[in-house]
């Protein structure tokens, strides 16, 4: 069971980075100047994102306030946020590499 709370600790301190990694790359993201259609895209989909990052910020902090830091259901509820703020990264990844591609 020790290695599970383990598990459980190292996903939940590795979704914390990678939600801080979102935060910088949203703070690029919104730094960056668009013109005309592009902009309005890349507005709506970082508008999208953020509340996605929300969503996912208020469910680790739950995760983090849990009493209960044990057993396979916490683990797989720790995992899948872990994947969610990947996927959301990589989502803001590539726009802001369209954003930039775009100021080339």
């Amino acid at each position: 069971m020790d290695k599970m709370i383990d598990l459980a600790e190292q996903h939940i301190l590795e979704s914390a980075s990678r939600l801080r990694h979102i935060d910088e790359m949203m703070a690029k993201a919104r730094g960056a100047r668009l013109e005309n259609s592009a902009a309005a895209q890349a507005d709506a989909r970082l508008r999208q994102l953020q509340s996605d990052r929300d969503r996912l910020a208020h469910e680790l902090e739950g995760l983090q306030r849990s009493p209960r830091r044990e057993g396979p259901d916490f683990v797989k509820r720790v995992e899948c946020l872990k994947g969610l703020l990947g996927s959301v990264g990589l989502q803001l990844e590539q726009l802001l590499a369209a954003v930039f591609e775009r100021q080339k």
